[in-house]
């Protein structure tokens, strides 16, 4: 049973090469330094995840490799193609053919589909920026599905730009 889902969106990419296609756009320094910050912010605050289901783009790959640099222990990370530009139906239905994992799960993607997730599970909106993080705790309510929103309650919204001041 999951004690906590994450949903993020990856670091600052950079723009700086034309010739390279989106799916290929590195981070740049901005995003790195964000992701870094990050990873430290949710190990410090005991949500650090367990395992991170990520897009299998450029930038999400360098997002969760600095993720878990920046947090003690093993972590897993599974990279799936179909979370790329997902929407937030989309990422649902994937993650609900997969068993709910134990521990701290982290979901790693893109806007617009990351922003409609975190408004599906905390019924709000919010500006979500790059390197975003919501952070959901079980709420006890819900009718055991994992993947309805009444089975957590957001207890923490980390924005890089708050960690780097």
């Amino acid at each position: 049973m999951l004690d906590h889902l994450l949903l993020m969106r990856h670091a600052k990419s950079s723009w700086s090469d034309g010739s390279l296609t989106d799916h290929e756009r590195p981070l740049n320094k901005r995003g790195r330094k964000s992701a870094e910050a990050v990873g430290a912010a949710l190990h410090a605050r005991g949500y650090a995840p367990d395992i991170i289901w990520s897009s299998d783009s450029k930038r999400t790959r360098e997002t969760a490799m600095l993720l878990i640099r920046a947090i003690p222990g093993a972590q897993t990370v599974n990279y799936d193609p179909d979370f790329y530009h997902a929407s937030a139906d989309q990422v649902l239905m994937i993650c609900g053919k997969q068993i709910e994992p134990s521990g701290n799960l982290m979901l790693l993607g893109h806007n617009p589909g990351w922003a409609a997730l975190h408004e599906y599970f905390t019924r709000q909106f919010d500006d979500f920026p790059t390197a975003a993080c919501t952070v959901l705790k079980r709420s006890g309510k819900g009718d055991g599905d994992w993947l309805s929103p009444d089975s957590w309650r957001m207890i923490d919204f980390i924005r890089p730009r708050e960690l780097l001041t």
